[in-house]
């Protein structure tokens, strides 16, 4: 493959822990049937997309501890045209921790083993004495993931340490913000995608897509077809109000690993945005262009459905400043047909947040397939 291989192969293990993987293949059957059997008397989990319940002393909320995880938790989106957080959070003491917090999408428990008070005490107590003995005996132990321990659909994150500098030196570190965003940002991604559901109409779309183009994406059935050239989709969400979503996929030739630079891609970008997206179809002299002057353009390498992948985002623009918005893309190479794929979702709602639909936008994107046709 033009001797991308090599190079992409060491780069998707350095990106697998922090990128969207491919889903899981199917494990034993009995294994599955038992891990059903568990959870079929669970609630379903419950709450806002983009919400993480933690459960901790919320004095240690008020200090240091604190200001570690809102580093993780309340860090900035990158690529989004106004600032705003990766999550919102609600802090809960454990004594108020109810049934209905605990069906929470997200569940986060934050506790130090050097916290005396009664709070820290019934967080200490949800470790056995040997789990206490090796948070003692290694610092580098500071997470555990687990799935719905109070309801179907759950995560649930456990942060601890030895004492308050432990804790806080692990949530300092550059790749464990990362670890523990990504954890919960791909659990919404793939709820999302589970849930957003097609129509006859769209998936008779997404059946001539594979037909005309050989690759499927998921399109929701609130979705119409915009425009379709020879490599070229476009779908969107128009409503009465409220943000329109759309999405695109575009594809072309793959020549060299030089189509994967930043700027490449975002020369690319503009390219496709002047010949088949106007801000007014009437008046195709408006068109979308890459906003770069305020909004800085986030990239980063992931794991994509097994493939290296360059994972964009950024702010647009109409070419004459009409109008604009935020977007998010994925560029990667098929090796079957020896396409480079570019296939983006981006947002229209000015004057609004954009986060969730963002979010939503990633979730379709991350069900894009290539067929073998």
């Amino acid at each position: 493959m033009k001797k991308l291989i090599p190079f992409l192969f060491c780069m998707l293990l350095l990106a697998a822990c922090t990128g969207e993987s491919s889903d899981k293949k199917s494990g034993n059957g009995a294994e599955e049937e038992k891990t059903a059997r568990k959870t079929s008397f669970l609630p379903e989990a419950a709450g806002e997309y983009g919400e993480v319940v933690i459960v901790m002393n919320k004095e240690q909320w008020s200090g240091e501890v604190g200001v570690a995880l809102k580093e993780v938790f309340h860090a900035s989106v990158p690529g989004l045209l106004r600032n705003e957080p990766y999550f919102v959070t609600r802090i809960i003491d454990p004594f108020q921790f109810n049934k209905l917090l605990k069906t929470a999408k997200n569940l986060v428990y934050v506790t130090t083993l050097d916290g005396n008070q009664p709070a820290d005490n019934w967080l200490k107590n949800t470790f056995s004495a040997e789990s206490k003995e090796r948070i003692m005996a290694n610092e580098n132990m500071f997470m555990n993931t687990s799935d719905d321990q109070y309801a179907k659909g759950q995560k649930v994150l456990q942060l601890f340490g030895k004492d308050k500098k432990s804790l806080i030196a692990q949530l300092s570190k550059a790749e464990n913000q990362e670890k523990i965003r990504n954890y919960f940002n791909i659990a919404e991604r793939r709820r999302l995608a589970k849930e957003l559901g097609m129509s006859s109409a769209t998936r008779t779309i997404v059946s001539s897509l594979r037909e005309k183009f050989g690759y499927t994406i998921k399109i929701p059935g609130s979705f119409e077809l915009a425009m379709t050239e020879e490599d070229f989709m476009w779908a969107r969400y128009l409503p009465a109000t409220g943000a329109s979503k759309n999405l695109f996929v575009y594809f072309k030739e793959y020549t060299s690993e030089e189509e994967f630079e930043k700027a490449k891609i975002i020369n690319l970008r503009n390219e496709i945005g002047k010949k088949y997206i106007y801000g007014d179809p009437e008046n195709r002299e408006s068109y979308m262009t890459t906003e770069e002057t305020y909004v800085p353009i986030a990239s980063r390498n992931i794991n994509f459905n097994d493939q290296y992948t360059v994972e964009t985002k950024g702010a647009w623009k109409t070419n004459n400043n009409s109008i604009g918005g935020s977007f998010v893309s994925y560029t990667f190479v098929d090796e079957s047909t020896q396409r480079l794929y570019y296939i983006e979702g981006f947002v229209i709602h000015p004057n609004e947040e954009h986060r969730e639909a963002i979010r939503q936008l990633e979730a379709l994107l991350t069900t894009f397939r290539a067929a073998n046709v």
